[in-house]
């Protein structure tokens, strides 16, 4: 038997926690697939500058990690949040989104 719920609500700050988490974790991937990407980009370098491009590489690649986390997880916590806010105050005047359960 089916039975149909409808979501009247949305929680807004566990809501945008959680998808803000989401948002630090691919962040967080992301940067270490550019990082890689990067790196492998030594090798176009000349020889007597691979020391400069790898200290500047190094520096950058730090703060891409953690700007990219941190600003992902923002950016998510932010935009969800005010999704959230949004369904909340026209979830009652259009009807929340049905789901149909077993």
């Amino acid at each position: 038997m089916v039975e149909t719920k409808e979501i009247k609500s949305i929680p807004v700050m566990p809501f945008a926690l959680m998808i803000g988490a989401i948002g630090g974790v691919l962040g967080f991937i992301w940067s270490l697939v550019v990082i890689i990407f990067g790196a492998s980009l030594l090798a176009l370098v000349p020889a007597q500058e691979v020391g400069a491009a790898v200290a500047g590489g190094l520096l950058g690649a730090i703060f891409l990690i953690i700007f990219a986390t941190i600003g992902a997880f923002v950016a998510g916590f932010i935009t969800y949040a005010i999704i959230a806010l949004i369904y909340n105050f026209l979830a009652p005047k259009l009807g929340g989104i049905k789901l149909e359960l077993e």
